[in-house]
C-alpha cells in the first residue's frame, strides 16, 4: 500500500495456483458429495412411487417369464446361492433355462438363427484342450455335453453363455427394453435436477447472498481468496449471475451431455 498526494493505491496480487486449487476442489468435493446424497435421500420415496412400482414390477414379470431370472436375480447367481445344489444339478436347471429361452419367440425373433449360433459356441468351447461339448454317435446332427467334461466346467459354459449372450438378448425385447430406458431416463432426469439445484446452491447462492464480498464460494472463503473486476470492485450481481450461468452452461449442462448421450447410443444399438 503507497500513499502518494493524499491518494491511497491498494494493489491485488492475484491469488497462488495452490490456494485457487485446494478452494477449488474443496468446492468440487461438497459439490460431489451433497449431490450424492440429496440422491440417495430423494431417489428412495420417488422408487417407491406408484408409478416407478408399476414399472418395475412389470420389468420383474419379464425377467421371470424368460427364464433368466430366479427371485429378482439372474439365474446363475440364484444357483450359485443354493449350497445345498450338486454342480450337476446347477447345470441341468441353467442348461434347461438357456434351452427354452431361445425357442421362446416373444424374446427371439429368428429361432433357427439363434440355435444355429448357440451350438457353434458349444462346439468351440474347450477347457485344457478338452471339448466341453462334441456330437452324438448315434445321433450326428445332434450336440451333446462330453461325458469326460466334468460338470463343474460345463455349468461355468452356462454361465457365460448366459451372463455374455441370453440377458443382451433379453434386452433387445421392445417391452423389456422400454422399462430399463424408463428406469435410467428416471434416474438420469433426478440426478441432473438435484445436479442442478446442488451446483446453484453453492456456486451461486453463497456467493452472492452469503459471502457477498469477494464473490467467494466455502472453498474460497476458507483459502481467503475471491473475484474482483479489473478495476478492484466487487462484481456486481447481475454479471456474477451472468458469469454463473455462463458456466453452468459450458463446465456442467454440456459436460453431462457428452457423458449422456454415448449411454442413450449404446441402448438404443442393443
Amino acid at each position: 500500500m503507497e500513499q502518494q498526494n493524499n491518494k491511497i493505491e491498494v494493489v491485488y496480487k492475484k491469488a497462488k495456483i495452490s490456494k485457487r486449487l485446494l478452494a477449488y476442489f474443496i468446492d468440487i468435493g461438497l459439490f460431489l458429495m451433497t449431490t450424492f446424497i440429496l440422491f440417495s435421500v430423494i431417489n428412495i420415496p420417488v422408487t417407491r412411487s406408484k408409478w416407478y412400482t408399476g414399472n418395475t414390477d412389470h420389468l420383474t414379470q419379464l425377467r421371470n417369464a424368460s427364464g433368466l431370472y430366479e427371485k429378482g436375480t439372474v439365474i446363475y447367481t440364484y444357483l450359485d446361492n443354493q449350497k445345498d445344489m450338486t454342480d450337476q444339478e446347477k447345470k441341468d436347471i441353467i442348461s434347461a433355462r438357456i434351452d427354452a429361452f431361445y425357442v421362446n419367440s416373444t424374446y427371439i425373433s429368428n429361432i433357427e438363427s439363434m440355435q444355429k449360433q448357440y451350438n457353434n459356441r458349444k462346439l468351440k468351447a474347450t477347457s485344457n484342450g478338452v471339448h466341453l461339448f462334441i456330437y452324438d454317435e448315434e445321433d450326428p446332427t445332434k450336440i451333446i455335453e462330453n461325458p469326460v467334461v466334468v460338470y463343474a466346467k460345463l455349468y461355468n459354459f452356462y454361465k457365460t453363455e448366459v451372463s455374455d449372450y441370453s440377458v443382451g438378448y433379453l434386452l433387445k425385447n421392445a417391452e423389456y427394453f422400454n422399462c430399463v430406458k424408463f428406469m435410467f431416463l428416471t434416474a438420469a432426469i433426478e440426478f441432473v435436477i438435484i445436479l442442478l439445484l446442488t451446483y446453484t446452491l453453492y456456486y451461486l447462492i453463497f456467493p452472492l447472498a452469503i459471502f457477498r464480498r469477494g464473490r467467494q464460494t466455502i472453498g474460497m472463503k476458507l483459502e481467503k481468496i475471491g473475484l474482483i473486476t479489473v478495476y478492484a470492485d466487487n462484481i456486481t450481481a447481475g454479471k456474477f449471475v451472468l458469469r454463473f450461468f455462463f458456466n453452468l452452461g459450458v463446465f456442467v449442462v454440456l459436460d453431462f451431455i457428452a457423458f449422456l448421450i454415448p449411454a442413450i447410443v449404446s441402448m438404443t444399438m442393443m
